[in-house]
């Protein structure tokens, strides 16, 4: 029997069917419903349009919002919402959506990240080599106008970068420029594949999130390892704190897939560690870093995502 049924007829069966409310009732079977939580509050309905707004933006955020909440009143779970919304976007996608939404959001986001690490990294300082993190040189352009990198570059992605011309935009360049390490669902060991103490600059705008619990210390071990003594990490992680703010995050993590086009499969099977910025910057501190106390956040994103950094000690 389906979790979502057999919840249900245990309310029913086990206490009098009067002393819950259909409200109560829906909302005990909803509150695993990213969608349904944010949807069905006004006030983090209106947060969450935030983030479609001013960090999503692949879509119209007002008719995706509009959209979202229709599906969402339409149906009963979080797979359903997910598909049936993920097959009505076309409806919503502009004749000419690559120029007029995805691109400008993609140079926004670089723009906007390049800015955040120079205020970190101080303008004009030099580094000798480079580590990009979930990414195959998406930021590098743009760091390397306010920052001088030398050395050997390395970029650790889930796929092997290419010269389409999706790549090459996203990159901002044609040539590929740096050594690809394939990011192995978080077991890749850096610093066996890269020669330790050999590194000034390490980026994750990724987070640590995505990385199973286990994982986790040897992972960010790994890095630290690949760092020169006084190398620095730059970090961009959400500061999940409430169980609302888990939630909101989650939602932003299921439109972003959505929007991306990958299956409700991938979506339902990604690894999300949400945690509070007061848990990790500790945790990475034990592993051998420390943190420079700065939290930089960008204007008008609702998930918190704050550009931090740490340095080897």
């Amino acid at each position: 029997m389906e979790r979502k049924h057999f919840i249900k007829s245990l309310l029913l069966f086990s206490v009098p069917l009067l002393a819950f409310p259909n409200n109560t009732v829906n909302f005990l079977l909803e509150t695993k419903s990213n969608f349904k939580r944010i949807y069905s509050n006004k006030l983090m309905k209106n947060e969450f349009f935030k983030f479609l707004k001013n960090v999503f933006n692949l879509f119209p955020e007002n008719d995706i919002h509009q959209l979202i909440t229709k599906v969402t009143i339409q149906k009963n779970n979080d797979k359903d919402i997910y598909i049936e919304t993920q097959s009505k976007l076309g409806e919503i996608t502009p004749f000419n959506s690559a120029f007029s939404h995805q691109l400008p959001s993609l140079f926004k986001q670089k723009e906007e990240m390049a800015k955040q690490t120079v205020t970190l990294l101080g303008k004009g300082s030099v580094f000798n080599g480079y580590l990009e993190i979930g990414s195959s040189g998406r930021y590098l352009d743009y760091l390397e106008e306010q920052c001088t990198i030398k050395g050997e570059r390395y970029y650790a992605d889930g796929k092997e970068p290419g010269h389409s011309l999706t790549e090459m935009i996203d990159r901002g360049q044609i040539s590929i420029g740096a050594k690809y390490i394939p990011l192995t669902n978080y077991h890749t060991k850096y610093s066996k594949l890269i020669p330790k103490n050999s590194l000034d600059l390490v980026t994750i705008y990724i987070g640590f999130h995505h990385c199973p619990i286990d994982l986790r210390i040897p992972f960010i071990s790994s890095i630290r390892d690949t760092l020169r003594v006084g190398g620095k990490l730059i970090l961009r992680d959400h500061d999940c704190n409430t169980e609302d703010q888990k939630t909101l995050v989650a939602l932003a993590h299921d439109v972003f897939n959505m929007g991306t086009k990958q299956t409700w499969e991938y979506n339902s099977n990604e690894i999300r560690n949400f945690y509070s910025l007061d848990f990790i910057c500790p945790f990475v501190e034990k592993i051998g870093f420390k943190f420079d106390k700065r939290t930089i956040f960008q204007e008008g994103d609702p998930t918190k995502n704050a550009l931090m950094l740490f340095t080897k000690i």
